[in-house]
């Protein structure tokens, strides 16, 4: 692969797995009472409607750090966690437990993750605008 077609293919990569993550962020946001229902549901954590406010904030801060391409092994990694955070606590639903149909949705976290994984292990190679050029 040349390395325009490397530049390019993770530009796409940023700019895709930021987009699925800042809606995710921009829910919190916008309707934080349904991530204390999920915060509670998959993370086991009780949190409140401030606290879902304030960690949208900071994924979303994070999130466009991680868009410039600043601070690759901080943002790269933080975004790759997520993805496996997520990807861990998915797993129940997509699997049949008792009467539970897996649910097709949440496989999705898998090229997610793959995606992710892949980006950190090349984020020296992704300088396409990016903040972090060689």
């Amino acid at each position: 692969m040349n390395s325009s077609n490397l530049g390019i293919s993770l530009l796409s990569l940023r700019i895709s797995i930021f987009v699925l993550m800042i809606v995710w962020a921009a829910l919190k946001i916008a309707r934080p009472e349904a991530y204390v229902g999920i915060y509670a549901g998959f993370y086991g954590a009780d949190v409140g409607i401030t606290i879902v406010y304030i960690l949208g904030g900071l994924q979303i801060i994070f999130l466009l750090a991680y868009l410039a391409g600043a601070f690759k092994t901080i943002t790269y990694g933080g975004v790759l966690i997520m993805n496996a955070l997520t990807l861990i606590v998915s797993i129940p639903k997509m699997l049949p437990m008792g009467e539970q149909e897996p649910n097709l949705l949440f496989v999705a976290s898998f090229p997610v993750f793959g995606a992710s994984l892949a980006h950190f292990l090349l984020r020296k190679d992704d300088t396409m605008f990016s903040m972090g050029n060689k």
